[in-house]
Formats: structure tokens, C-alpha cells, sequence
């Protein structure tokens, strides 16, 4: 896909610009894109399913590239350099790799959304993500699952593993990425959010501490969900310290996207059943309705999808 482009050479003078005809004036440029594609040895399927991303969506989905391109390195404070490092896949993996990022993300989002920014630009697959912070006495490296930067995302996993990863890691892989690409999308424009979900939430008189038996179930019809679980049962509550409670605007919003983007409708059952609980089931209903009405983004398929 070509572009070309005319610079319009002239002088800024009412006295001598002028034109006397209507001519096409300039010089043609031709603009080159930032990569070519087919990039490299990927099976034909694949190179053919990143060819249709990049022509419907405007987005390149990238196997072969630069760590310039993809990631940055950063000043520590101890004057040390903590460097990025992305460690490209094997290509032979590429059409597995667009499967699972179809799966854990993609799918969720209509054509329409992709096209105005809900794809970044730039789609790294990459083997594996991590900080380097290792020091001469020791190797000390941090993983990453994704990474965002500017108007591209990283993705990590390209390899064997993909072939064999289990439906409990690809659920939570699911929740990661969904989770940073909503922030994301909100932080860039793409998505708002519905003032609302803040109507009949008093944000003003904290809650009764601690949060016993009695107290949580007051907690609850006021409209707040814990902030995530361990195991299927124990729930962890954003609220437990008096200290919490200036962040409760922000950390009620957070807890309910947890709750869509992770929780089965039976999951939810305990709290959209249960009549005295009616704000959180008017919160959960104006979330869904809003992306679904103004986005045509089905908010629930994600927490509902389940993997083998």
C-alpha cells in the first residue's frame, strides 16, 4: 500500500503569490511503509492472516523486529540500567500464537472497535518479555506476559508452551492482557466510562471497619464487590484499612470490570440474585449496557469464555 503526498512550494506574500491556472503543484514523495510484509518464514496461512490484519485494520502484526522497535530501557534510581529485553519467537509457532491472541483478546472486541484504535499499531509476538535488573553479583530477571508501549503491545508466549498451556493459565492470561488493554483503551480515548455507574454510590462516609459478617453484608448493599478471590471461595476486599477508603471511586470501578472480565454469570449468582444487593446489580447492568450500546463490545462474553 502506497501513499503519496505533495509539498506545496510558495511564498507567503499577498504581492507575489499568485496562480493563474489551475495546475497540480508539487513534488510527489512517496511514503514507504514501516515494514513489509510478509516479514519472513512463517507458513503461508500465517503470513496470510497478518497481511488481512494489516489491510482491514491498519495494524501490523510483527514476528521479525528490532528491540529498538518493540521495547526501551530505562534509568534505575541506583544509576544502574534496567534494560528491556524481548526475545523473539520461533516462527513455526506464529499461527499458534494468532489463535491465542484471538483467543484471549481479539475475539472480544468487534471489527468496527479494532478498526478505531482497538488494535495498536503495532503487535509484537514475542517468545518471552523480561527486566533485566541482574547486577555483577547476581542475574535477576523479571518476566512479563505483555508490554505496552506507546501505541504497540508485546505479547510473550510464542513458543512450545503454547501447544500445551492449560485452561487455568490461559484464563489468567485472558484477565491480564484484557484487563491492561481496557486501562489502555480508556487511558487513549477509545473507551469511556458511564458516569452513571457512580449514580446512588456514596463515596463520602467510609464503612464501618472491620469488615465482620454484619458489616460486609452493609458493605454490599452499598454497592461494593471485593477485588478478586483465592480459590473459588475466599474473597479479598479492596477495603480494609481506613486509608482505603480515598481510593474507593477508582477501586470500585476496578473491582466491577474484575468481576466482567473474570466472574461466569453462575459465579455471580450470590450477588445479582440476591434482592438487597440491588446498587451492585444496577452497576453491573449500567457497565454492560453502556459498552454494548455504545460499542457494540458484548463486556460479559469475556468473563463467560471458558478454554479447554
Amino acid at each position: 500500500m502506497k501513499k503519496t503526498i505533495y509539498f506545496i512550494l510558495g511564498l507567503i506574500s499577498m504581492n507575489i503569490f499568485s496562480c493563474n491556472e489551475d495546475k497540480e503543484v508539487g513534488i510527489p514523495i512517496e511514503i514507504i511503509e514501516d515494514y513489509k510484509l510478509p516479514q519472513g518464514n512463517a507458513s503461508v496461512e500465517a503470513n496470510a492472516r497478518i497481511q488481512e490484519i494489516y489491510e482491514t485494520y491498519d495494524s501490523y502484526v510483527l514476528y521479525n523486529y528490532t528491540q529498538k522497535d518493540a521495547l526501551w530501557k530505562q534509568a534505575a534510581g541506583t544509576g544502574a540500567v534496567q534494560k528491556y529485553v524481548i526475545s523473539m519467537g520461533d516462527v513455526q509457532y506464529v499461527d499458534a500464537m494468532l489463535n491465542y491472541i484471538d483467543a484471549i483478546w481479539l475475539q472480544f472486541f468487534p471489527p468496527e472497535f479494532l478498526k478505531k484504535g482497538g488494535l495498536p499499531y503495532r503487535v509484537f509476538l514475542a517468545d518471552s518479555i523480561y527486566l533485566d535488573r541482574s547486577t555483577p553479583q547476581m542475574t535477576r530477571l523479571i518476566l512479563y506476559n505483555y508490554m505496552l508501549n506507546g501505541n504497540s503491545v508485546a505479547i510473550s508466549g510464542m513458543n512450545a508452551n503454547l501447544t500445551t498451556m492449560n485452561a487455568e493459565t490461559k484464563r489468567a492470561r485472558k484477565l491480564e492482557l484484557i484487563t491492561a488493554m481496557w486501562d489502555y483503551y480508556i487511558a487513549e480515548g477509545i473507551l469511556d466510562i458511564p458516569e452513571e455507574f457512580y449514580d446512588g454510590t456514596d463515596y463520602n462516609t467510609a464503612p464501618e471497619l472491620p469488615l465482620t459478617e454484619k458489616t460486609l453484608d452493609t458493605y454490599r448493599k452499598r454497592g461494593f464487590l471485593p477485588s478478586r478471590y483465592y480459590g473459588d471461595n475466599y474473597a479479598e476486599e479492596w477495603y480494609v484499612y481506613p486509608s482505603s477508603w480515598k481510593y474507593a471511586v477508582t477501586n470500585d470501578l476496578k473491582s466491577f470490570l474484575y468481576h466482567l472480565f473474570s466472574r461466569s454469570d453462575e459465579q455471580m449468582e450470590i450477588y445479582l440474585n440476591n434482592s438487597e444487593y440491588k446498587l451492585i446489580q444496577n452497576k453491573w447492568n449500567v457497565l454492560i449496557n453502556y459498552y454494548k450500546e455504545k460499542y457494540n463490545i458484548d463486556i460479559r462474553k469475556i468473563g463467560n469464555t471458558t478454554y479447554e
